[in-house]
């Protein structure tokens, strides 16, 4: 019952009673908490005074202080500052601990911890104060340039789009993200967490920290911790919040209106057809419907609201928080924004002495419109790229207006948009395309677990954990009649309804023991896990509404019954695993740990139920052999090796049984009238022999501290390799049945990671600055499948960009190399092969294209690796300085060895706009090298071929935060009944330096096989915010 009432304890106030100021003599000892030892050199000063003194070499000290309470500062370079409050003469030992960058970590390693200084593995962590020098809207973004073989990229800016993670390269077709683990439990997307409510995050990179969680760390593993109480703690109560605003940081260069004609004008000519502009006069120069200022919103704004309630006794502890998220979009405003209602609570108790229980919950609902954020058919910015300028983006002219179809889109006032005369098909006008995009997604999620902890011995603890994941997911679309243009129309409107239940449940039993004798540590861990996962799902649609209004688009107002449609499904999986690990240091320099996991899981086939993942890794510190002299110089060093085997569980429910289904035009005759009913067929067929897809690493690392850990640097060398992929078998069509599953593709990956932080002290300066970059390298070395390639992402209106195959990099650019621009005839009729013109269709200032081949003519035999949209390094840097109550911290991120495919030239329509890059064409002999004539005849297929034209230089770097923050002094704190409060202004994507034309050089993974592909990306925003944070 006691500690049910701290629950609802807000604050209580505290009296300091004056005590007789005395003279008296403080002693006192002076030790490392990693091993008990003395010592020397510490610096011991009166807070707010002028006397100090400091430990002799056996880490004693004598201070004579003024009175009782006076506070006593202890301090070293490398370790945590330690304050004391005298309340009598007795002798104080003082244990100080390695900064929080240090050693003295606890690093969570799945389903237990352990000191970093014993880590004989890869793992890498994120802390909350990095974090908060960092305001992110998704968990996942706090990981960018923070952690060495850790790429993040922002697939887009549009509010609550994911970025794509990759820990150490890619190494599957299918799913390459890691898994997420929440307080022990795996969820199914952690877009439901408040960034600020997480205490730890760690990630697992090699096989040996990641093989305790089997076929489910295939492609590595992010462990989170959140917030919890702190025990005997008061109850405080903090509230954050910030409100920022958005504004696009860059703009594409494009034509306006008088280039745009003049350029019209050549292409038309160069193709022997009239021009369509002969009074260009009538655009002067600058003029033009600038498309990107009309689709960008100008200070959208986005907030964020929270409050948390923390406390505790002796014996139990607790923590109570609520978030409020907005964001609007950068483009479409309401049409893409993304709000968060968080609500969390967890509770630890100490029952009794040997019995410990707890529960944590977490609710969130998430609301979000979208576009989208990366296509060239209906894309905002697609169209807004392509559209011409001299369109208005509302009609003007009475005459034009007269004679627009009576379902053209109007405004919110009445008034007519724009529809061009000039471009047609998908390019429309992007505000009338927003204007007719309706349609929001609603996610409630309740996540939820709750443990028994029984110590049955000393060193023996048994743990039992039952958690729970449910969403429900609703999505609601609507769209009206409308005209565009010819192309883009809709003649009757409707609506759809999708409704999507998942739900996961989980129990654990896990058995620790630690324990230390003489020189023997020894920890050994044996757990079990049974887990299942279900979903359901729900589709309807319909057309003819009799009601225009978006908020009343409801099935049962769409009255056309030969549209109605509805379809839905199920699916569900189970897994059942037995896992063990032992740890062992000897000396405390010589670590050994070994693991193994044995998952059952349903989703694989009769003859290959069960798979095995084991792992071990061993570390040397050989710093504290006794030939290795001790010195201030190097204070630590370890070395790692670790090798161990993981699996990827995530390939679909079914993909080994003969599944029955419909809609595959099977149909029959039912003996009435006209009357046809559909047909099942087997989905495709069944393959019991199908397997997890396996990874098998081997990792070589060294840990290094210098000058007392002011500088703390870490290196790893790995080679990951990935087998099994999952490939659909070659068969003949004859058949009838799609081609099944089976295993049949590897991928090599190879790297090295390097990480170097510093801090120091000057004063009352601190310095901390950190730099971290990773090497990755990955070649494709089995495909099994009929042609031996793994196709791959395309543009529709250019065909296939993409693919993989044995020997290159996984799925890189695939196109024509080109040789530059034919100058004139005699460079066209001297680029041939026995004496016939290698491309007869060239003219002077057409592309040169190269025949790999040989054989004369240019083809798809002479299509070949053109570039790598992955990029060879990653890497951050962080700065930070704090001078009394000031801090500012930078963070930068980058990228580098990597092309982007510039799929916004749509040349492919003549009278598309274009980039001003393009006034640099051709346009007489010696002009350029660079960039064809234009022409709205392309013979030669200078744009219509996927050729390195298209790709641009991906590198860049990024300041992607600056924060400068004042945390008020205590004392004055205190005399507002504050126990602290911080005000900080922040700036995010304030410079990017990048070579690459269009919105954002940091475009993520659509899929595997769909990377650095630029269609038209919604760009991240540049934002300011002013921050608050207060605790009371």
């Amino acid at each position: 019952m006691k500690g049910k009432i701290t629950f609802f304890l807000m604050f209580f106030l505290l009296h300091a009673f004056g005590l007789k100021a005395q003279e008296l003599q403080v002693t006192g000892k002076v030790m490392q908490k990693s091993d008990g030892s003395p010592l020397p050199g510490v610096t011991v000063t009166i807070e707010g005074g002028t006397g100090g003194t400091s430990t002799g070499t056996n880490g004693e000290f004598k201070l004579n202080v003024p009175k009782m309470g006076t506070v006593l500062v202890f301090s070293q370079i490398g370790l945590e500052t330690q304050r004391y409050t005298v309340t009598d003469n007795s002798v104080i030992n003082i244990i100080m601990t390695d900064r929080a960058t240090g050693l003295a970590d606890v690093v969570v390693i799945g389903y237990g911890t352990q000191v970093r200084r014993n880590v004989s593995s890869a793992i890498s962590s994120v802390k909350p104060d990095q974090i908060t020098q960092t305001p992110v809207q998704r968990i996942e973004q706090a990981l960018q340039g923070r952690v060495a073989g850790v790429q993040v990229t922002n697939v887009s800016g549009q509010p609550g789009d994911a970025p794509t993670v990759r820990i150490r390269g890619i190494g599957t077709n299918g799913d390459a993200s890691p898994i997420y683990i929440v307080d022990g439990f795996q969820v199914g997307g952690i877009d439901y967490l408040n960034p600020s409510d997480i205490q730890s995050m760690d990630v697992l990179k090699d096989a040996a920290s990641a093989a305790i969680y089997g076929a489910r760390g295939g492609n590595g593993v992010v462990l989170i911790t959140t917030k919890s109480g702190a025990k005997n703690g008061r109850t405080s109560v903090t509230y954050d919040g910030y409100y920022g605003i958005q504004n696009a940081w860059r703009k594409m260069n494009l034509l306006d209106a008088r280039q745009y004609v003049v350029m019209m004008n050549e292409g038309a000519a160069n193709a022997g057809n009239s021009i369509p502009f002969p009074d260009i006069s009538k655009y002067p120069s600058g003029t033009g419907t600038d498309w990107q200022k009309a689709v960008f919103q100008k200070n959208a704004p986005m907030y964020n609201h929270q409050v948390a309630v923390n406390g505790g006794t002796d014996k139990n502890s607790y923590a109570i928080n609520f978030s409020l998220f907005d964001q609007k979009g950068l483009v479409g405003g309401d049409k893409s924004d993304f709000k968060r209602y968080t609500f969390r609570a967890n509770s630890d108790n100490q029952v009794k002495s040997f019995l410990k229980v707890g529960a944590n919950v977490a609710y969130s609902h998430i609301s979000r419109t979208a576009i989208d954020p990366n296509q060239e058919f209906g894309g905002i910015l697609s169209n807004a790229i392509n559209l011409d300028p001299l369109t208005p983006v509302i009609e003007n002219d009475p005459a034009r207006a007269a004679s627009y179809n009576a379902n053209a889109v109007r405004d919110g006032n009445g008034n007519l948009y724009g529809i061009s005369p000039y471009v047609a098909q998908e390019i429309v006008n992007p505000l009338a395309r927003l204007a007719v995009t309706n349609g929001r997604t609603r996610v409630d999620k309740l996540v939820g677990n709750t443990y028994a902890e029984l110590k049955i011995v000393n060193g023996l603890v048994f743990r039992s954990t039952f958690s729970i994941d449910l969403a429900y997911v609703n999505g609601n679309g609507y769209s009206p009649v409308f005209f565009l243009n010819t192309a883009q129309q809709n003649v009757t409107s409707s609506v759809s309804k999708s409704v999507d239940r998942y739900y996961t449940w989980q129990t654990e039993n896990v058995l620790n023991y630690n324990k230390t004798f003489s020189k023997h540590t020894l920890g050994v861990t044996l757990g079990t896990t049974s887990r299942r996962e279900n979903a359901e799902s729900l589709y309807g649609s319909n057309s003819g509404l009799v009601v225009t209004d978006p908020n009343m688009a409801y099935l049962n107002l769409a009255v056309d019954a030969g549209t109605a449609k509805a379809t839905g499904g199920a699916g569900q999986s189970a897994l059942f695993s037995l896992f063990a690990r032992a740890n062992y240091s000897y000396a405390d320099k010589y670590l050994l740990s070994a693991s193994i996991r044995r998952d059952g899981s349903s989703k694989f086939g009769s003859n290959h139920p069960f798979g095995y993942f084991p792992a071990v890794s061993a570390g040397w510190i050989f710093t504290e052999e006794s030939f290795i002299p001790k010195n201030d110089i190097l204070t630590f060093g370890k070395l790692r090796a670790s090798w161990g085997q993981n699996g990827n569980d995530r390939i679909g429910d079914y993909p080994w049984a003969a599944v029955i289904g419909v809609g595959r035009g099977y149909t029959y005759y039912n003996g009435s009238g006209n009357g046809y009913t559909s047909g099942a067929s087997p989905s495709y067929i069944a393959n019991p022999d199908i397997q997890w897809e396996a990874s098998e690493q081997t990792d070589i690392g060294l840990d290094l501290t210098f000058l007392r850990n002011m500088f703390t640097f870490t290196a790893d060398y790995y080679i990951k390799t990935t087998k099994g992929w999952l490939l659909q078998v070659p068969i003949p069509l004859s058949v009838g049945v799609p081609a099944g599953t089976a295993n049949g593709g590897s991928v090599r990956n190879s790297g090295i990671e390097l990480a170097l932080t510093y801090q120091q002290s000057f004063g009352k300066l601190k310095i901390n600055a950190g730099i971290n970059g990773s090497f990755n390298k990955n070649k494709v070395t089995e495909i099994n499948n009929a042609e031996g390639i793994l196709g791959g992402a395309g543009i529709s209106t250019y065909g296939q960009v993409e693919r993989s195959t044995v020997g290159m990099p996984f799925s890189y650019f695939y196109g024509y190399q080109t040789d530059g621009i034919f100058q004139n005839v005699a460079e066209v009729n001297a680029y041939s092969r026995n004496g016939v013109k290698i491309q007869p269709d060239a003219v002077p200032g057409d592309v040169r294209f190269k025949d790999l081949d040989g054989n004369g003519i240019i083809d798809a035999n002479d299509r070949t690796m053109i570039g790598n949209p992955t990029p060879k390094i990653t890497g951050g840097f962080t700065l930070g300085l704090s001078y009394k109550g000031f801090d500012l911290n930078s963070f930068f991120t980058g990228a580098f060895g990597n092309q982007i495919f510039n799929g916004t030239r749509r040349q492919d329509l003549n009278t598309t706009n274009m980039q001003t890059l393009y006034l640099n064409r051709w346009s007489g002999e010696g002009s350029t090298n660079q960039y064809p004539r234009f022409t709205w005849n392309d013979a030669n297929g200078n744009y219509t071929r996927i050729s390195n034209l298209y790709l641009e230089d991906g590198d860049y770097v990024r300041l992607k935060t600056l924060q400068l923050g004042y945390t008020l002094n205590k004392t004055i704190a205190t005399k507002l009944k504050l126990q602290a409060l911080r005000l900080y202004v922040s700036g995010d994507n304030l410079v990017t330096l990048t070579n690459y034309t269009g919105f954002d050089p940091e475009i993520g993974a659509r899929g595997s096989l769909d990377i650095g592909i630029d269609r038209g990306i919604y760009p991240q925003a540049r934002t300011f915010r002013l921050g608050l944070s207060a605790t009371f």
